[in-house]
């Protein structure tokens, strides 16, 4: 992957952190750079973390690239050994384990959610307007005479914070013949613990989706 990127500078123009930041080790080639230095055997730091950290990992840059980088499976890398090099302070560990904790589980998040919500009223300003007011209760549409079916991931925040969004789905799936079927078992994609570097656990969550949605796509 090191080898691919010739260093051009054509994914600093679709790199939103860079367009935001001005700084060339906040873009893919910059951070391109410091991992290489990093597998090459230069400490890691808390300098560097904080770069790779910034990474919204949109990819956006690798649709630019002339040279087909594979950016993202680079950045992986990266931050797995940067962050067994440069260990993170203890508050920022809990932080971290705590949105993976509570983020990636429904069934630990939505419970939390209406909390807040119901305590919306009496919380200080600035906090009240970072909680989303409670949704009206839609009923489930149910397809008489289903053609086919199409299997919805809920295993995230989205169906407590946004459940109108799968709501809206089934009313434009309905009148095509198509039902929603939510799957027991399934849960988070991975993607959260990924991006925090918890990549043994992202693959659990991923082989369990696999193993619930298998059956059924079967």
């Amino acid at each position: 992957i090191l080898r691919a990127c010739v260093h051009c500078g054509f994914c600093t123009a679709t790199c939103p952190t860079y367009q935001l930041l001005g700084d060339e080790l906040d873009g893919p080639r910059g951070r391109i750079y410091q991992i290489k230095q990093v597998l090459e055997g230069q400490p890691a730091n808390a300098t560097v973390r904080e770069h790779l950290d910034r990474c919204l990992t949109c990819r956006s840059c690798e649709t630019t690239c002339p040279s087909g980088v594979n950016y993202h499976r680079l950045l992986d890398i990266g931050r797995e050994t940067v962050e067994q090099q440069a260990p993170r302070p203890l508050l920022s560990r809990l932080q971290r384990r705590l949105m993976v904790e509570v983020l990636a589980y429904p069934s630990r998040f939505t419970p939390l959610l209406r909390l807040g919500q119901w305590l919306r009223p009496l919380v200080p300003g600035s906090l009240r307007h970072s909680i989303p007011r409670p949704g009206r209760p839609r009923p489930a549409i149910h397809v008489r005479e289903a053609k086919r079916r199409v299997v919805v991931l809920e295993g995230c925040v989205q169906p407590g914070l946004a459940p109108e969004i799968n709501h809206a789905l089934e009313r434009i799936l309905e009148p095509l013949g198509i039902a929603v079927e939510r799957v027991a078992g399934a849960g988070c994609c991975g993607a959260l613990p990924q991006h925090l570097s918890e990549a043994e656990r992202a693959g659990r969550m991923a082989r369990r989706n696999i193993d619930a949605w298998l059956p059924v796509l079967e």
